[in-house]
C-alpha cells in the first residue's frame, strides 16, 4: 500500500509539473502576442484601406490617372489639328472675301482704295496678285501708299526664292521702274535697303533666271544714283 502510495505521489507530481509547463508556455504565448500586438503598425484609415486591393489601387482612385496621359495628348493633338485646318480655312475664306472686294474696287477704279487695303494685310499674295491683275499705276496712290508698298517690295526681295515672290518678280521690277521713272520719293534707308535687296537676288545663288539677274543688276544702279541725288 505504501508503495502504491508513493507511486501515485509522483503520477500526481509528474501531472502538476505538467500542468506547471503548460501555464507557463501559455503565458510566454500570451505574451508573445501582446508584444506583437504592441508592436504591430496602426491599422490604415478607412479612405487609405479602401483603395487598396490584390492589384494595387482599386478603379477610380489617383492611381489610374495616369492611365488616361495617352488619351489626354491624343486628345490635345487632335484639338491643336482642328484648330490649325481652321485657322487655314478661315485664313483662305478671308483672302478670297478681300479678294473679291478688292476686284469691286478695282471695278469702280477706286485703286487706292484697293492697295491700302492689300498693303494693310501681312499677307503678300494678295498684294502681288493685285499688281498682276492692275499692272504699275504709280500715279494712283498717294505718296504714303507708294512708300509703304516700295517698303513691302524690299521685303518680299529679300527672299526671292519664297512663294510667290518667285513667280512675282516682273511684276516687282515693272514697279521699280515706273516708281523711278516717274521721281516718286525713296527715303536714305529705302534707298540703301532696296540696293541690297536688288543685289542679293543678283548673286549666284539667286532662284532668279539670268535675264531677272540682269534687270536687278540695271535696277541697282539706277537706285544708287539716287544717293548722289
Amino acid at each position: 500500500v505504501v508503495r502504491q502510495s508513493r507511486g501515485q505521489v509522483r503520477a500526481d507530481d509528474g501531472a502538476q509539473e505538467r500542468g506547471t509547463s503548460a501555464a507557463s508556455a501559455g503565458r510566454r504565448r500570451a505574451d508573445t502576442f501582446g508584444a506583437e500586438v504592441r508592436g504591430a503598425p496602426a491599422p490604415l484609415p478607412l479612405e487609405v484601406a479602401g483603395t487598396m486591393g490584390s492589384g494595387g489601387p482599386v478603379a477610380g482612385s489617383s492611381g489610374d490617372r495616369p492611365h488616361a496621359t495617352p488619351f489626354k495628348e491624343g486628345r490635345s493633338a487632335f484639338q491643336a489639328s482642328v484648330e490649325n485646318l481652321n485657322a487655314k480655312t478661315l485664313q483662305k475664306v478671308s483672302g478670297n472675301l478681300l479678294w473679291d472686294n478688292v476686284l469691286e474696287l478695282c471695278g469702280e477704279r477706286r485703286f487706292l482704295e484697293a492697295y491700302k487695303q492689300v498693303i494693310a494685310e501681312p499677307e503678300e499674295t494678295c498684294l502681288l496678285r493685285l499688281m498682276q491683275h492692275t499692272g504699275p499705276i504709280v500715279d494712283k496712290l498717294d505718296a504714303e501708299s507708294n512708300s509703304r508698298l516700295i517698303r513691302r517690295l524690299i521685303h518680299i526681295l529679300s527672299s526671292p526664292a519664297k512663294e510667290p515672290a518667285s513667280n512675282s518678280m516682273d511684276q516687282i521690277f515693272s514697279w521699280l521702274w515706273q516708281a523711278l521713272n516717274q521721281g516718286i520719293h525713296f527715303t536714305a534707308s529705302q534707298v540703301e535697303d532696296l540696293v541690297s535687296a536688288l543685289q542679293k537676288v543678283t548673286t549666284q545663288q539667286s532662284p532668279l533666271t539670268s535675264a531677272e539677274k540682269e534687270e536687278a543688276a540695271q535696277l541697282v544702279q539706277q537706285v544708287s544714283a539716287l544717293r548722289r541725288s
